[in-house]
């Protein structure tokens, strides 16, 4: 089978395991089906990074520049931090009881954000096995790492003045929403932006440099 055609049909499989898995938790698929769909998705993702790894093979043989390790790190990170946002920002309310403490869901859904975060060390752990012995970290590496890291922190601040401040000059009785569990969820949320942006930053670095504007 082509890489095209293994991207086509991967790529849907994959975001189809992670939806089973992630976004709809309820499903009701019983033991031997909910064995099924994780093994089933960890199968496809695997194929879709083998498959991935292939193709970036394939373009340093036809001469063309490939993402090296820095910019392949950017952008898993930048995928896995979306994909844990976007599963905290479906989910995340869930997790707040109506007392404003911690619901029965929050351990199932924090199972679930550990799980993705395993898989992303998962893949890292195979990046690095990959480029084992062949990774160099230059100036442009860390200028790029610490401009990103500085947007990233940047964000962070921003968003944590930004909540002070609302709890500060927002009228006790507005506040109802500022539970526990409420702040801990934006807290988090906050965290994983800046995550997000700061990857996303070093990707699209990373990206420029190897297509310059002529």
């Amino acid at each position: 089978m082509s890489l095209q055609w293994r991207f086509f049909v991967l790529i849907p499989l994959s975001i189809l395991g992670f939806v089973l898995l992630f976004v709809l938790p309820d499903i009701q698929l019983g033991r031997s089906g909910s064995v099924a769909v994780l093994a089933g998705s960890w199968l496809a993702w695997y194929l879709l990074w083998s498959s991935w790894q292939k193709s970036l093979a394939d373009t340093t043989d036809t001469g063309r520049a490939a993402p090296g390790p820095g910019e392949q790190h950017a952008w898993i990170g930048a995928l896995f931090s979306a994909i844990i946002l976007l599963y905290f920002a479906l989910h995340g309310s869930a997790m707040v009881d109506t007392d404003g403490g911690m619901s029965r869901d929050a351990a199932r859904i924090g199972t679930h954000i550990v799980l993705l975060i395993v898989v992303w060390q998962v893949v890292m752990a195979m990046l690095r096995r990959h480029w084992h012995d062949r990774v160099d970290v230059d100036e442009r590496d860390r200028a790029i790492q610490t401009r990103a890291a500085t947007l990233g922190h940047g964000l962070l601040i921003a968003l944590s003045i930004g909540l002070a401040a609302t709890l500060a000059l927002t009228p006790l009785e507005l506040l109802g929403w500022a539970r526990p569990m409420a702040l801990s969820n934006l807290i988090i949320a906050g965290l994983i932006a800046s995550c997000l942006l700061e990857y996303l930053v070093a990707a699209g670095s990373y990206w420029r440099d190897r297509h310059p504007t002529t």
